[in-house]
């Protein structure tokens, strides 16, 4: 462990232990969206999509919580990968929809399958009351923070 680091575990436990977990959790995650041709973060946009066919990027960013030029690009990035199709608004042409194509529709169910084996593996050794105790105190410190 590197000096930078001895400091900040001893003098900020609860916030490297969790920046540690975070940084264990997002490299599986990447992982194993990239063996989909995922990137981090384009998951959730698969599943919104799934659930809200012909949304747009404005509803996206309403529903998610990102900001629109983080979506805007994230859009694009999945249409040019085959994932995503635009569609003017048969009844506003000002207005893109958004829809996943078959090929965003055949990872969906990866997708979700991938969420829960993420969980289950950072979860196992865990009882049903710790990983409730874990959850509730995870939102506290987020509470907490914003």
């Amino acid at each position: 462990m590197t000096a930078g680091r001895q400091v900040a575990a001893a003098r900020g436990p609860i916030g490297y232990a969790l920046a540690e977990a975070t940084r264990a959790h997002r490299a599986e995650m990447q992982r194993r969206m990239a063996e989909l041709g995922l990137h981090l973060g384009q998951e959730l946009l698969i599943v919104d999509l799934h659930h809200n066919p012909g949304t747009t990027q404005a509803d996206l960013v309403q529903r998610i919580g990102i900001e629109q030029p983080t979506i805007a690009k994230a859009i694009t990035r999945m249409e040019r990968a085959g994932f995503v199709e635009r569609a003017p608004d048969p009844g506003d042409r000002r207005v893109t929809r958004l829809r996943l194509t078959e090929r965003g529709e055949a990872v969906v169910d990866a997708v979700v399958t991938a969420w829960a084996h993420v969980e289950s593996e950072a979860s196992a050794g865990l009882s049903p009351a710790d990983a409730a105790l874990l959850i509730r105190l995870l939102h506290t410190i987020r509470d907490n923070l914003t």
